[in-house]
């Protein structure tokens, strides 16, 4: 039974190759890179094998670091492995304890988990100080890596219930939200800390070798620096937690399969009656009932949610550096950051209707109209996220001479996001997560398109800008004409180039409607 569950994972990770050319492309893309990625980082943790101390610091923090991440990730990916849904077996007469196995090995073969592995080699040789500590790093790191696999099996299917229903995966993905935006401001104040850095490590590795996220990465290190009986103790707690974590995942497992969950289908939010929400209050045009969708999109969608919660919080990130580290011109660009996101968000907005888009092209709606609808509450959103942040930033860098130059700027970027996003929501689609799943979930094999796609909308939104850029900058130098300048031509730039991008976008829909909808019934 392990064996068979192994050939169905492998063929699971064989179909991705099988779908659409450009998410076969996109998926040896991503393979890549995060393979010359996974490398590097196992490089830099073998290279600990010269320095004892600072591996008995690092490595103990960063093997907890992925134990956390190994249990919390699928939580906001749930849905994108079908191994990870115990309940699809409990149709089949398969035991508990043998399936609990086979789940197990069968992600033992699958990217994330090769990925731990080559990790795990690095840590291997950092430990490799002596022929026991080596053979105590091969078990420690093997117990390690089953502790996280198995606990992640455990909480996800621990989790079933909550993130079956549509509340809970409303509430897990603003856990994850809110997990994202602390983590670059937690990250800036820990790298400002300067010397205390090093003595803050220490003494966190010292709480978390004696944890049980710690004990299997904490082992090794013990015994090759002669406290054998130390480490002696911390693998027999490790192995020990394995078991507990696996009675506890084959327990839960064993409630699964007998009593597979229903999905919860009574908190779907959708209206009741002849009420037809917006497209009952916007203007009764084409454009209007385009806008009407979206915004009712934005109002129940999470995958609209968190782009418009996360849009007026990343620009407060900048005022990490002005307090922390005395950048004084960062503030400045909170205006320029929102426009930039606001717009550039746009570049796949029709991959999240699907194959839904069939309303427009047999309402015959026409180009102009959808791509005008589309942008309506973004324009709105704009209206009131770009005077607010520009006012604030210009406030707290106290440059009040400098506010038509950043004016100037956020238009720019604002009309070329738009411009841009116009043009490529049509001719590059690419995979989202479908409707009803978690925010968080990558399609599988979307990894390269989605990289590909979303860092050519940014170069091309910067280009478009670049004018305006540059008079900016010469007016933060001190020219006292680029100021004005800046203001004059950026709020011009941005207007011609977004009303340009908007009419080539119209062009390419009327002409590539049909396509258009195929490419996302494939992606």
């Amino acid at each position: 039974m392990v064996a068979h569950l192994v050939r169905l994972k492998l063929t699971l990770l064989r179909n991705i190759f099988r779908r659409s050319r450009a998410q076969a492309v996109g998926a040896v893309v991503g393979i890549v890179y995060f393979a010359v990625l996974v490398a590097g980082l196992a490089v830099i943790l073998a290279a600990f094998r010269g320095s004892l101390d600072a591996a008995r610091v690092v490595i103990p923090l960063a093997g907890a670091a992925g134990i956390v991440l190994w249990s919390v990730v699928p939580l906001f990916s749930f849905g994108s492995d079908p191994t990870l849904d115990p309940g699809r077996f409990a149709t089949f007469a398969v035991p508990h304890r043998q399936l609990a196995l086979g789940l197990v090995a069968a992600a033992l073969v699958g990217l994330p988990a090769i990925a731990s592995m080559v990790l795990c080699a690095g840590v291997v040789v950092a430990w490799s100080h002596t022929p026991a500590s080596t053979l105590v790093a091969l078990v420690a790191t093997s117990i390690g890596l089953l502790t996280a696999i198995t606990t992640s099996r455990w909480v996800s299917a621990a989790m079933t219930n909550a993130i079956s229903s549509r509340r809970g995966r409303d509430v897990i993905a603003v856990v994850g939200l809110l997990l994202i935006v602390v983590i670059g401001p937690a990250v800036s104040v820990v790298a400002n800390l300067g010397s205390d850095v090093r003595g803050l490590a220490t003494r966190a590795a010292q709480v978390v070798a004696w944890s049980p996220l710690g004990w299997a990465w904490a082992a090794p290190g013990d015994v090759a620096a002669g406290e054998a009986a130390t480490g002696l103790v911390r693998l027999t707690l490790a192995a020990a937690l394995l078991v507990v974590v696996f009675a506890l995942w084959s327990r839960v497992l064993r409630g699964e399969v007998d009593n597979p969950r229903a999905v919860s289908r009574t908190d779907s939010g959708a209206s009741m009656g002849d009420d037809l929400g917006l497209l009952a209050r916007l203007p009764g045009t084409p454009s209007g009932a385009v806008a009407a969708r979206v915004l009712t999109y934005w109002r129940r969608d999470p995958r609209f949610q968190i782009s418009m919660v996360m849009t007026p919080l990343v620009p407060l990130a900048l005022l990490i550096p002005f307090y922390t580290g005395h950048v004084v011109w960062t503030p400045l660009l909170m205006g320029p950051l929102v426009s930039f996101l606001l717009g550039w968000s746009e570049h796949n907005a029709v991959s999240y209707e699907s194959d839904a888009l069939w309303l427009h092209i047999v309402s015959g709606t026409s180009g102009r109209d959808d791509r005008r609808g589309r942008l309506v509450p973004a324009v709105l959103l704009a209206c009131v996220l770009v005077p607010a942040h520009l006012l604030v930033g210009v406030a707290v860098a106290d440059r009040w001479d400098l506010l038509p130059a950043a004016l100037g700027l956020s238009v720019s970027l604002l009309g070329a996001g738009y411009a841009v996003s116009s043009v490529m929501s049509i001719v590059l689609p690419y995979p989202v997560p479908e409707s009803g799943e978690s925010p968080f979930n990558a399609p599988p094999g979307a990894a390269g398109i989605t990289m590909a796609a979303q860092s050519l909308a940014s170069i091309a939104t910067v280009a478009l800008a670049s004018p305006t850029l540059l008079l900016a900058w010469l007016a933060w130098q001190g020219s006292t004409w680029a100021v004005w300048t800046a203001a004059t031509a950026g709020v011009a730039l941005g207007v011609a180039v977004a009303v340009t991008g908007v009419r080539a976008g119209a062009r390419l829909f009327d002409r590539r409607a049909p396509e258009l909808l195929s490419t996302l019934q494939r992606v």
